[in-house]
């Protein structure tokens, strides 16, 4: 078993949900994806060695193992990924904005927490980092659906079953009605279909007061 990052990249910003199986921990905040350019950029996506360390600086906090084009990148504490991160993880409590959060301290001693209970059941510990789009269909379909959504595929059941009323129809009708209702099902079909695997991507930002910490600059 590992961590699993899964981002929702932004053009200002990278927020994330970390989870440890199927326990989710915390939010992560990170700088906007720029070619993993270092200082400017969050990492590749990739499956990473993890290991907990400790310095004078920062206390205990975990390390990201061989990560291409880059090093000394950190799980650290920082609410503000632009002014407080040159390519690290920081873990948050709640979201208040595309790559801020808050109470950045308290979730990283909730990660530690399940990182110690973890070394205790292995060896090496991984974190896998992945898009959230990259999430399988099944999952998707799990999902809640948008609202928008919600009503387009109550709109295409509708059709289709209509559709499927002409077609059924004990009655000769007309080539040409015949014809659009093959043709509604068919379109109705596959907007249902759609409108169950949209999921809402979109951050909940709760009306929160932003904070940050001091001295969390990381070096990488």
């Amino acid at each position: 078993m590992s961590f699993e990052l899964i981002r929702n990249y932004r053009s200002g910003g990278t927020n994330g949900s970390l989870r440890y199986g199927s326990e989710k921990i915390c939010h992560t905040i990170e700088l906007p994806w720029k070619d993993n350019q270092p200082f400017f950029s969050c990492i590749p996506e990739g499956r990473y060695l993890l290991e907990k360390r400790i310095t004078h600086e920062r206390g205990f906090h975990l390390i990201l193992k061989s990560v291409p084009g880059r090093s000394w990148i950190l799980i650290h504490p920082a609410n503000d990924a632009r002014t407080e991160l040159e390519g690290c993880i920081a873990p948050v409590s709640e979201l208040t904005g595309i790559g801020k959060g808050i109470n950045s301290r308290d979730a990283l001693e909730k990660l530690l927490e399940i990182f110690e209970e973890a070394q205790e059941k292995q060896n090496h510990i991984y974190i896998t980092i992945k898009e959230k789009s990259a999430i399988n269909i099944l999952e998707r379909v799990k999902k809640p659906t948008p609202k928008l959504f919600r009503k387009l595929r109550t709109i295409g059941l509708v059709l289709a079953a209509a559709g499927g009323a002409i077609l059924g129809a004990p009655i000769t009708l007309p080539a040409g009605l015949i014809t659009v209702a093959g043709y509604l099902t068919v379109g109705a079909s596959v907007l249902t279909a759609v409108s169950q695997v949209t999921v809402d991507n979109e951050v909940k930002i709760p009306p929160l007061p932003e904070v940050k910490n001091k001295g969390d600059a990381s070096p990488r």
